[in-house]
């Protein structure tokens, strides 16, 4: 038979290691841990080196694009940009409809515009120096006048009304 103290010493050999293993798996977990972070982490930079690598190169591409084109090339670029006329027309159209429409909401704008679309509208219109009126339309004059100050003309054409302000 085996001596006793072979015996203990084993059994004390073998309760220690099994003691440990717990705090021997814990370390390799948490080694893990760190070793599968640490790659995440240098995953993130070499990613965001080679984004800051691209823009780099686009950026270059595009400035060596610009500063090395042939004539023909540059001709066209700047008819493409500078020779709309078309185009230009419409922004110009454009920009004056917003300026006059009321719907604009600038503040302490009268909207004349939006009076002058009514008043085509009804069919009033301005011709060789005369207001025309199609029938059915009141005119209003305002101001103080005296009966004498306005002539009502009968024409074949149409009625003329003269207005001369009374002083």
């Amino acid at each position: 038979m085996l001596n006793a103290e072979v015996i203990n010493s084993v059994a004390i050999g073998n309760l220690k290691a099994i003691s440990e293993q717990p705090a021997m798996l814990s370390n390799l977990a948490y080694s893990n841990v760190v070793s599968t972070s640490n790659l995440g982490q240098q995953n993130a930079v070499a990613n965001q080196q080679a984004v800051g690598e691209l823009g780099i190169s686009i950026t270059a591409k595009g400035s060596n694009t610009v500063s090395n084109s042939d004539p023909l090339t540059a001709r066209s670029a700047v008819d493409i940009l500078t020779n709309n006329e078309l185009a230009q027309t419409i922004a110009d159209l454009k920009a004056v409809l917003q300026e006059f429409s009321s719907e604009n909401g600038r503040k302490g704008h009268s909207g004349w515009f939006a009076e002058l679309i009514k008043l085509i509208k009804r069919g009033i219109r301005f011709k060789d120096g005369h207001l025309q009126v199609p029938a059915g339309v009141s005119i209003f004059v305002p101001g103080n006048y005296s009966r004498e100050s306005i002539v009502v003309t009968l024409e074949s054409n149409g009625v003329y009304v003269k207005v001369t302000p009374s002083t």
